[in-house]
Order: structure tokens, then C-alpha cells, then sequence
């Protein structure tokens, strides 16, 4: 589970999605499947819930094997699911801890990039004025 993803290297979100997924399906120890077992239900409410915060939820449908409107139902449905499903906290806990700290830190490094690229433009810009008022 502390297997760093390397999303800036990815070309889109679908494949940020798919990896997220196999991550997810890989700590929770099982298969993806469509199956209506209660732990694979669980399995893609979790996941569902957990990326949906992030992610479109098209996108998540396709990397789960499910309809967009299932990803709703899954976000709209998610407290409930936490206080009365039994297993769901447990499975929701792992998989949102992979989705969020890989999203996060994704988040933070755009944030860093952003940061970096106004620190130039800005040294940029003081250069330029210098150089305007020495002459």
C-alpha cells in the first residue's frame, strides 16, 4: 500500500483512474469483478465514493465496470453506507487512504509547480525592472 504512484507521468485521467483501481482492488486483496457478492458491492461503492471526489465519474464507472449513475448512487448513498453497511468503513478506510493520499500529493505537487513557475516569472519581472532603473 505504500507504493507511490507516479501520476505526473501519466497522459490522462482514465489512467490515473485504472491504477487507482488495481491499487485499490489489490490491498482489499480481491478481484474486480461485477460480481453482487456483498464484498465486491462493497469493494466498488468504496472505491466509487472514494474517487469520486477527484475524479469524473464516467471515467470511474468504466475503470469499475459500471455505469456513471452507479458512481452517483454510490457517493449519494456513502454515509449511510459507513454507519449501517457492515465491512463498508473497513473497505472504504483502506481504499480512500490509497485515493486520497496519491491524490493529494498529486494536488500538492501541481500546486508546487505552479508556485515555482510564478517565482520565475516574478524574478523575471525584477530583473527586468532593475535593469530599467539603472539606466
Amino acid at each position: 500500500m505504500s507504493r507511490k504512484l507516479k501520476i505526473k507521468n501519466m497522459t490522462n485521467k482514465q489512467e490515473i483512474i485504472e491504477e487507482l483501481t488495481i491499487m485499490s482492488y489489490k490491498a482489499l486483496g480481491i478481484d474486480r469483478s461485477t460480481r453482487r457478492k456483498t464484498t465486491d458491492a462493497q469493494a466498488r461503492a468504496a472505491i466509487g465514493a472514494s474517487m469520486n471526489l477527484f475524479f469524473p465519474q464516467l471515467g470511474i464507472g468504466k475503470a469499475l465496470l459500471v455505469d456513471r449513475s452507479n458512481i452517483s448512487h454510490y457517493a449519494k448513498n456513502h454515509t449511510q453506507n459507513l454507519s449501517f453497511w457492515p465491512g463498508y468503513k473497513h473497505i472504504y478506510d483502506t481504499v480512500n487512504c490509497i485515493v486520497t493520499e496519491q491524490c493529494k500529493n498529486d494536488n500538492i505537487q501541481d500546486e508546487i509547480d505552479g508556485l515555482s513557475a510564478s517565482i520565475e516569472g516574478l524574478v523575471q519581472r525584477q530583473n527586468n525592472l532593475k535593469r530599467k532603473l539603472i539606466r
